[in-house]
């Protein structure tokens, strides 16, 4: 049996800014991204939330941040310290047969934007890459959501989303 060897978060970062073309990874580590994704979706689903409503979790302390270090020393000296506490939680998700997953949950009272440990045959365990995965729990799908599943970044996928937005903005004059 072959054992899967863990890349230290720091390792996967840099690779990310480099294919990415990333300036502050802190801008994607914080959890705002998601959260503002969260806050447009509760608002379509029909809660009356703001950003301060959204608990979020970065992956990366107080200390780390950008009012505190510069973007260079987060990269240099920053990426090393947060190799340590995702390990540690990466290695307790494996032992039980799961795996952590960055996710936003939408429910009645409210949101919540963190990692998360999840089953590794999940549709969010199975997620690679830069796809999202949305899963829809209601009255139908009670024990078996609803699924989709597509690409969650790059140029192409940002421009199709703005000029859908705008297509739909003309259907309202």
């Amino acid at each position: 049996m072959r054992s899967l060897q863990i890349q230290p978060m720091s390792y996967i970062l840099c690779l990310a800014l480099f294919v990415e073309n990333l300036k502050d990874p802190r801008d994607d580590l914080s959890g705002m991204d998601v959260a503002r994704k969260a806050l447009i979706l509760a608002r379509l689903l029909g809660q009356q939330i703001s950003m301060e409503n959204i608990n979020v979790e970065s992956l990366y302390p107080s200390e780390l941040g950008s009012e505190v270090m510069s973007t260079t020393d987060f990269l240099e000296s920053g990426l090393a310290q947060l190799d340590e506490r995702i390990e540690e939680r990466v290695k307790a998700a494996s032992l039980r047969g799961n795996v952590l997953r960055y996710v936003c949950v939408i429910g009645d009272t409210g949101c919540q934007v963190g990692l998360q440990e999840v089953p590794k045959d999940s549709a969010l365990g199975r997620l690679r890459g830069s796809d999202n995965v949305v899963e829809i729990y209601s009255r139908c799908y009670e024990s078996s959501p609803l699924v989709i599943q597509g690409a969650g970044a790059g140029n192409d996928t940002t421009a199709a989303g703005v000029l859908a937005d705008i297509i739909d903005l003309q259907d309202l004059f």
